[in-house]
């Protein structure tokens, strides 16, 4: 399974100093608040991940299947986040906001693998499928031997006909921290005396 250790998993503390800044875009109010959920939902997407990661780790490493238990949770919850961030980011590019130069800040769907409706089709499907699990379980929607549970395999996990492989999964979620972390950047440029200072900020 792919570990996301370089990626910065405290994208809210910067995203929320910008905003006290007043350096943070978008540059309308609906734009805003899109962009802290997106901001909130992928740092939750990455902390998740890596939760499944270590646990399926101590898993093969002490065979102790709470440590398995434990990532199917942080699994779940990882799929859950990791949906609604995709959602965000389509708003975000669907209201249409723009880089300096011009250049969309969020690319077409064709361009940017984690917005293919494919990806999103398979990502939803598994989602749904976990929501539903109990509801199906209840009503006897599902053979009385399966798992009651997201199973996570060496390579992928998986929910009824649904497969979602970690490394296909990991370049999802490199993706959309990009986009994340460009809107929770903070940069402070210190010139010369009697320059011009400037802030930037993306978008």
């Amino acid at each position: 399974m792919p570990g996301l250790a370089d990626l910065d998993s405290s994208l809210r503390g910067k995203r929320l100093l910008g905003r006290f800044m007043g350096v943070h875009g978008p540059p309308t109010a609906r734009g805003l608040q899109i962009a802290d959920g997106f901001v909130r939902l992928v740092e939750k997407t990455v902390v998740e991940y890596e939760s499944v990661r270590r646990e399926l780790l101590r898993f093969l490493t002490d065979g102790l299947l709470d440590n398995y238990f434990r990532a199917q949770d942080h699994f779940e919850t990882c799929i859950q986040s990791l949906h609604r961030a995709i959602l965000y980011l389509d708003q975000l590019r669907r209201l249409g906001f723009s880089r300096a130069d011009g250049t969309p800040f969020v690319p077409r769907p064709r361009d940017l693998q984690v917005l293919n409706e494919g990806i999103r089709s398979r990502v939803r499907q598994l989602r749904d499928q976990s929501e539903h699990l109990d509801k199906d379980i209840i009503n006897g929607r599902i053979p009385e031997d399966a798992e009651v549970a997201i199973h996570l395999g060496r390579q992928c996990a998986r929910l009824a006909e649904i497969e979602i492989c970690y490394e296909e999964m990991s370049t999802w979620i490199i993706q959309l921290h990009h986009f994340a972390a460009l809107l929770s950047k903070v940069e402070v440029v210190v010139t010369v005396p009697g320059t011009d200072s400037h802030k930037e900020n993306d978008p």
